[in-house]
Formats: C-alpha cells, structure tokens, sequence
C-alpha cells in the first residue's frame, strides 16, 4: 500500500488532502495531512497548527513527518501567495515574470534544501514538494459558476456570474496574485465566506475537471499516481 502524508498550509488543505483527494485515489494510495505546526503552549502542550509564518515551520514538520514515518511519502500543499520570504530561492523565483516557473523554482529549492540536509535520510524520492498557483481557491476557478449552489440570494448569484465572466478566459493557476486580486479576494468580493468553506465547495466539481483547468496541481496529482507504478 502507498501511503502519502500531506504537509498542509492551513485546515482547508488540510480537510481536501483527507477528504477528496483519498476519494479520487480511491485507496490505491492513502493519504494523510496535517497542518504545519506553528507553536506549542509549553504548559499544556497543546499544538498550534495552521499558517506558515516562516520557512523554518515548514522544514520542521516536514523533517519530523519523514523521520516518524520511513516507510510513506511526504509532500507539501503550500500556497504561492504570500509565500514566506525565507522560503528557499524565493528572491530568484519573484524576479521570474512566469509563475509556472516560479513555482518550479521554489519547489526544486524546497527539493534540495530538505534532501541535502544533514537530518535527512533515506530516498530522496520520498520527499516530492509541491506549491499550489496561486492559492487553494483558485481550484474553484475551475467553474466559480458552482458556488450558486450553496450562494442562493439573487445579489449573490448575479456576483457569481460576473465573477464567472471577468475570469472564464483566464486559467485558475494565473490569476494574478496581488493583494487584491488573488483568487480568495475575488471571491470575497462576491460572496461572504468562512474559512474552510472552499474545500466544501470543491466538492462541487470533479478532480479531473480541475486537473483538466489546473496544469501545475494536475502534474502534482500524476507524480503522486505514478508511485502506485512498479519500480
């Protein structure tokens, strides 16, 4: 059995690795995923789990989840947009006008920075870094026109729409990833929204049909198909 774990940026992540992503893979491989640990109460010893306030959370937990697990593969969901700036070849990858690039950048760094380390060991191939264009929300860009299923009142919908046809040309990946127009702002702008609502609605569309939209997220999901194939 191939089992994966997920290192996830935040809860939504977190929900979709579990819930969505194991019923496409429908057992043939197994997924888990856990939020990057962002503090410890020192008297409790309660966790603090969500966010990344610094590339050095996210090492951490992916160093720790390859050395308790040896025998499953770790990989990351982290998003694009605001981006730690201590991430690995960040300055390199922000200078690069193509942001299929830059994500290639980031995640070949990541790749490196976590295999060369001196408490790595094992397979390289174990560790497979994946950064996500530009946010999980973009993947509802993939049809926005789903959320008018949970969005009934006629403001709302008639939002959803012109939403729908300011961004149908555009592919989900490239929406831009300024502080007012990433995909979460956009959708802010048309419909309220809480946290944790989009992995909700992505339910609403299919893995293919965004992996169909979405080039970067689709390439993720094969490499992670291909460890089912015989070595």
């Amino acid at each position: 059995m191939i089992r994966v774990n997920v290192v996830a940026e935040g809860q939504t992540e977190m929900s979709f690795v579990r819930s969505s992503l194991n019923s496409y893979f429908s057992g043939h491989i197994i997924l888990d995923s856990r939020c990057v640990l962002t503090g410890r109460d020192k008297h409790s010893g309660r966790e603090y789990r969500g966010g990344m306030p610094n590339y050095a959370k996210a090492k951490n937990d992916i160093m720790r989840w390859l050395r308790e697990d040896p025998s499953a593969y770790v990989t990351t969901m982290f998003d694009f947009f605001r981006l730690p700036t201590d991430f690995p070849e960040y300055d390199q990858a922000m200078r690069c006008p193509d942001h299929q690039k830059s994500v290639r950048i980031l995640e070949g760094a990541l790749k490196k920075a976590i295999t060369s380390d001196p408490g790595f060991w094992g397979r390289s191939d174990r560790f497979i870094p994946y950064i996500q264009l530009h946010e999980f929300e973009a993947l509802l860009f993939t049809d926005v026109r789903v959320l008018k299923k949970v969005h009934l009142e006629p403001d709302e919908q008639q939002s959803l729409d012109r939403l729908y046809e300011e961004t149908k040309g555009i592919p989900p990946e490239e929406i831009n990833h300024g502080a007012e127009t990433a995909p979460s702002k956009r959708l802010l702008r048309a419909v309220d929204y809480q946290k944790g609502d989009p992995c909700m609605w992505i339910d609403f569309l299919t893995i293919p049909a965004i992996r169909d939209k979405c080039p970067h997220f689709s390439q993720w999901l094969g490499i992670l198909s291909d460890l089912t194939k015989p070595k």
